[in-house]
């Protein structure tokens, strides 16, 4: 039943962006398909969330996702698409919310469990595209796809423990961010340039920077006394029983 469930949120998901690609009202110049985009990258998360990783952080991002999608259904037409999108939401709203995801997921924390701080800033690069798209219902334009496309190339390198991606989130993301604020009406502009300090300030928080950094330096090899070694090995690789280098039998 666990995996039904992860199923039917990526369902809802896809539902939803073929919904939003072609929604009219109240969405209009690509900012419904920007939303759709959005939701399903952001059901994708819930589900590898929730399958891979088994967190409860999964389930909650997934509650929310589709509490948003109910909301958008009180918002737009239920016509056609409508219907299939908001009958999917309600199966996985019940299938989510029940009891038996209680012994798919983990019960216990992992042994290293990721900081809240480089928790939230990861899940807010995915959900970046899908608060410009709402924010700008009339229309997006092309610095609003750039900065949302960044924040999602950004949290996946981010969540592959990549320099490039802590750096992007430092610098490119909030960058974008503040020039999609210039070209948004003035809710969005806000909205947009409080992502970009919200994004600045996690991205160069210590520990953000820790999630990325190894805390142990690299090394080339670790001395292991001679005595702890067997013959064998020793003479395998060319050294006497007191590992220095053997000499050659004549």
């Amino acid at each position: 039943m666990g995996f039904i469930a992860s199923a039917s949120v990526l369902v809802a998901g896809f539902v939803w962006g073929l919904r939003l690609i072609n929604a009219a009202a109240p969405f209009d110049g690509g900012s419904g398909a920007l939303l759709g985009v959005s939701l399903v990258v952001a059901a994708a998360v819930a589900t590898l969330g929730l399958v891979v990783a088994r967190g409860r952080w999964a389930r909650r991002m997934a509650l929310g996702l589709l509490a948003v999608q109910a909301g958008l259904a009180v918002a737009m037409d239920l016509a056609g698409w409508g219907i299939l999108a908001l009958a999917a939401t309600a199966a996985s709203i019940v299938l989510v919310a029940g009891p038996w995801l209680d012994r798919f997921l983990r019960r216990l924390p992992p042994a290293e469990p990721i900081p809240p701080a480089a928790m939230a800033l990861g899940l807010g690069l995915v959900v970046v595209p899908g608060i410009l798209a709402v924010t700008s219902p009339g229309g997006v334009e092309e610095v609003h796809w750039a900065a949302a496309l960044f924040s999602l190339v950004t949290a996946w390198a981010f969540a592959r423990a990549l320099r490039v991606g802590l750096w992007s989130a430092r610098v490119v993301v909030p960058l974008l961010l503040i020039a999609a604020a210039a070209a948004s009406t003035l809710v969005g502009a806000l909205v947009a340039v409080a992502m970009a300090v919200s994004a600045a300030a996690l991205a160069w928080s210590a520990p953000v920077n820790r999630a990325v950094t190894p805390l142990l330096a690299r090394a080339d090899g670790v001395a292991v006394p001679p005595q702890l070694v067997p013959p064998e090995l020793l003479a395998r690789a060319g050294y006497d029983d007191r590992g220095r280098p053997a000499r050659p039998k004549r």
